[in-house]
This record gives C-alpha cells, sequence and structure tokens, in this order.
C-alpha cells in the first residue's frame, strides 16, 4: 500500500487526496460533455459538480462521527481529522444529491435532467476513486486465497486480502455503458438516475461480501466491514444501506416511467 505518495517539506501528499482530485476532474469532464448534449451550461455544471463534491465529503465525514459518536464526544480534536479513512460513502451520496436536488431548483433547471446528466460520472468518479482506497489501505476485503495471482498484503497482515476495492471499482464501471447503452433505448427524465443508484446499491451489497468478517477478524486486520449483531440473516450496516439504494432506486424507475419517445423529448428539452 501507498497511503503517502510523497512529502513536501513536512507536509505529506496522501495518494488517496491525489487520486480523488484525478476522479473528479475526469467526472467533470464527463459531466461537462453530457451537460451539453442535453442542453445545460458546462460552465454552471462545472461550478455545481465543484460544489456537490465537497458537499458529498462533508457529509461522508458527518455519516462516519455519527457512526462513532460517543468516541467524538470524548475526543473532540478527532472531528476535524483530516484522515481521508474517516469518511462513509453513503452520507457523501445523500449529502451530494440534496445539493444537487437544491441546485437544480435554483437554477430553474429540471431536477431530474441534471440527476440523469450527474449519475454516470459520479459512478466513474467513485471507481476512480476506489483506487485511492486500495492506495490508502482501506476498505480492503477478506483473507485470499494463497493460489489467487491479485492477492493483496495489507500492512503487517502475513496472508494476502482480496482487493475488493477494485472488485468494487470494476462492477461501477461495467454498469456506465450498460446504463448509457439503456439511455440510448428511450428513457423519460430521472429513469437514467434510478439506474445509477440501482447498480450503485448492487455493486456495494456484493463487494461486502469480500470485507465483511467478524468484530474478533476486524480487530485482527483479516477484514475491514463488520456484520450487524442482532439480525436473524448476517448482512453488515452498509448492505442494508445498499438495499434502501436499490429499492428506491426501483421505485424511481417506475414512478418516473414515461412512453419510449421520451428520450426525443429530453434531447429537446
Amino acid at each position: 500500500m501507498l497511503p503517502i505518495l510523497f512529502n513536501i517539506g513536512n507536509f505529506p501528499v496522501h495518494s488517496f487526496g491525489v487520486v480523488m482530485i484525478i476522479a473528479f476532474l475526469v467526472g467533470l469532464f464527463i459531466a461537462r460533455k453530457r451537460a451539453k448534449k442535453f442542453g445545460l451550461d458546462p460552465n454552471k455544471l462545472a461550478d455545481i459538480s465543484f460544489w456537490t463534491l465537497i458537499v458529498g465529503i462533508l457529509g461522508a465525514r458527518i455519516a462516519f462521527i455519527l457512526q462513532d459518536l460517543g468516541f467524538y464526544l470524548k475526543n473532540t480534536k478527532e472531528l476535524f481529522s483530516l484522515q481521508f479513512a474517516g469518511l462513509t460513502s453513503f452520507g457523501g451520496v445523500i449529502a451530494a444529491i440534496a445539493f444537487l436536488v437544491f441546485s437544480a431548483r435554483r437554477l430553474g433547471w429540471p431536477v431530474r435532467l441534471l440527476l440523469d446528466v450527474i449519475g454516470p460520472a459520479g459512478l466513474v468518479m467513485h471507481a476512480i476513486g476506489r483506487v485511492g482506497c486500495l492506495l490508502n489501505g482501506c476498505c480492503y476485503g477478506g483473507v485470499c486465497p494463497t493460489n489467487v495471482p491479485w492477492g493483496i498484503h495489507v500492512d503487517k497482515i502475513p496472508v494476502p486480502m482480496h482487493p475488493a476495492q477494485i472488485y468494487d471499482a470494476l462492477m461501477n464501471l461495467a454498469a456506465v455503458p450498460l446504463i448509457l447503452w439503456v439511455e440510448r433505448k428511450g428513457q423519460s427524465r430521472g429513469q437514467v438516475f434510478a439506474l445509477v443508484l440501482i447498480f450503485h446499491g448492487l455493486s456495494r451489497f456484493i463487494y461486502e461480501f469480500w470485507r465483511a468478517g467478524t468484530k474478533k477478524q476486524v480487530d485482527a486486520g483479516l477484514a475491514s466491514s463488520t456484520y450487524w449483531e442482532g439480525l436473524p440473516i448476517p448482512i453488515t450496516q452498509a448492505q442494508a444501506m445498499a438495499a434502501v439504494l436499490v429499492i428506491v432506486g426501483f421505485a424511481l424507475y417506475i414512478a418516473w416511467r414515461r412512453p419510449a419517445h421520451a428520450q426525443q423529448e429530453l434531447l429537446a428539452s
């Protein structure tokens, strides 16, 4: 793992931060092209994208703090830690979506159209961001069979682990061309975004199977996500959230259905 790429004087340059900048620039490039295609101002969209990133990071940090609020109330200095390990993606997703809805209404843009434009770019950003997780040494999977050539070594753990971050990245990337193919077949406003929620939720749900373990395994470094205690079936908190995301995505896809000529209406808007 390579959490720090290099130092500038006494200032460490974290690999996760560098990768996140790359992810944002790639996502912005995609979003601007889609904005132009669907008649939105690319420059205004760039401004929205920047502030969406900031709001998403804040949302992810707040969600992480709320998960262990007791610790942070006792260690208030840690509230303002800049460590990238202290981020929870679902909090970031919810905050980012809320800000996009707010921005669309402020500018008088159709909310669903803006969500459709940015949604696929968000999946690409997430996939690239997972490379940052790999370099940072977080979000790794469980013990990997020794005969599998792509197992990774994390910190001082003597056995190879699944590079679950890359599995998640590949699943999200694979969803993008499929979503764009469905888009070209003719979808009403909002349905592309609904598909983004569905595929991202499915990817996260599957990804957690590689990460999940007992608290004892997590403490030993043999897993990076803990099963939710007290439930009749062994799932993680992230899997429960992912399931909600999939259900919401399906509900929105059905609720926002329109005839097949809707794509032409979308292009003309």
